[in-house]
């Protein structure tokens, strides 16, 4: 079952004074079925940011659609796009993105207490997430209280729990140490095994892809090759750091510890 579909999809920026229009997306495709775990990998600059701001339903494409789980979200008024976002979309940031005036317990059930959710279905998957990302413990502390790895598998947390259509990435271990990378890279695994989830993530990190099944690599706004898993992280590794030696441009072998 395809959850996403990009078709022919593009980008342009108009400058507001005279100049060059620049083509952030040239005509891009890419479908996802669900329970996929997919990498997008590409130099600085390479039009990685623009397809997450337009799957992510916060920036519209010049031509081409989008399809997450049977909508095209660019057909949608204001109001109800805003409803498919919080219902079809979870989102995972760099910089957690957390209320810090809440709790952790808070911050994930956020989701659900916007949706109306009743109180113990509520606490039934609280408890059910909480215990499977490991942050049991620490649910009434607030996020000045927690470490930067545990505030990832918060956002985790959050992002999962509504069980959306689909999550989305973006750099989600760029904050953290080696150690709390990896928690949160098993976290997204364990979400994509054990409940199936279909997660698209934007990484610089050789590593983090590493976790991925397959990796789409973009440069100079277009599709520039993809490569899967297979059945050895290590050899995915390899070929990963391959694939970017060949793409070039601004990346770093790893800032964490090697699969």
């Amino acid at each position: 079952m395809s959850i996403l579909q990009v078709k022919n999809l593009t980008k342009t920026y108009y400058p507001k004074k005279e100049g060059l229009a620049y083509k952030a997306l040239l005509p891009f495709q890419l479908q996802v079925d669900k329970g996929e775990f997919v990498g997008v990998m590409g130099p600085s600059g390479s039009g990685k940011t623009t397809l997450l701001n337009m799957l992510a339903t916060i920036d519209k494409p010049t031509a081409g659609e989008i399809i997450i789980n049977g909508t095209n979200p660019a057909t949608l008024s204001n109001n109800k796009l805003a409803l498919f976002r919080r219902k079809e979309l979870g989102f995972v940031f760099q910089d957690f993105n957390l209320l810090d005036t809440l709790t952790v317990r808070e911050n994930i059930l956020l989701p659900l207490a916007l949706d109306k959710v009743p109180y113990k279905e509520m606490e039934k998957r609280l408890a059910n997430i909480a215990e499977l990302l490991s942050i049991a413990s620490i649910l009434d502390k607030r996020t000045s209280e927690i470490s930067g790895g545990q505030k990832q598998r918060t956002a985790c947390a959050r992002a999962f729990i509504h069980q959306p259509a689909m999550v989305l990435a973006d750099e989600p271990t760029g904050n953290l140490d080696s150690k709390a990378a990896r928690q949160v890279l098993d976290t997204l695994t364990a979400m994509n095994k054990e409940r199936d989830a279909t997660i698209l993530m934007v990484t610089h990190d050789p590593t983090a892809a590493s976790y991925c099944d397959r990796i789409i690599f973009i440069k100079d706004g277009a599709f520039f090759s993809e490569i899967r898993k297979g059945d050895r992280q290590q050899t995915f590794y390899q070929n990963i750091l391959d694939t970017l030696s060949v793409l070039g441009g601004d990346f770093h072998e790893s800032t964490h510890t090697r699969p």
